[in-house]
């Protein structure tokens, strides 16, 4: 599996001098739960739908007055394309994230992986199963 194929491409970002409705907008308008936050097209940091409850909603915070600069995660895990998906995978369960950058060699982010493109990507492998395993057994006459 190429993790370029599951995960959501053209990414969503925003700006580091965004506000953080800026960046919910841009969730909302792409039904992402996170967005990668750049500088001149380099990841600085990752906005989540968890960061803003907690950082701004919880903390009596006014959204269009919240730059992400202010309530990103700045210490943002990334992968490369070419990362195994199961290494990509074990990096989400063990950091406890739910969304993955994937960056080029200069930082510019290619793609956001979410536990969710996992998710679907293995239930369409397991119905692809399940219909390989039906025809098989209609076309040998129910089983026989």
């Amino acid at each position: 599996m190429n993790l370029m194929k599951i995960a959501h491409v053209p990414p969503v970002v925003v700006e580091v001098s965004a506000s953080v409705a800026d960046a919910v907008n841009a969730m909302v308008s792409n039904k992402v739960g996170a967005v990668a936050v750049v500088e001149n097209d380099v990841l600085r940091g990752i906005i989540s739908e968890r960061d803003v409850v907690k950082k701004v909603v919880h903390a009596g915070r006014a959204a269009s007055q919240t730059r992400v600069a202010d309530v990103m995660t700045t210490e943002v895990e990334s992968i490369v394309e070419d990362t195994p998906p199961s290494e990509a995978l074990q990096i989400m369960i063990d950091g406890y994230f739910r969304h993955l950058p994937i960056v080029d060699g200069k930082g510019k982010v290619l793609g956001i992986l979410s536990i969710r493109n996992f998710l679907q990507n293995r239930v369409e492998e397991l119905e692809d199963s399940i219909n390989s395993i039906t025809s098989y057994y209609a076309a040998d006459g129910a089983g026989g």
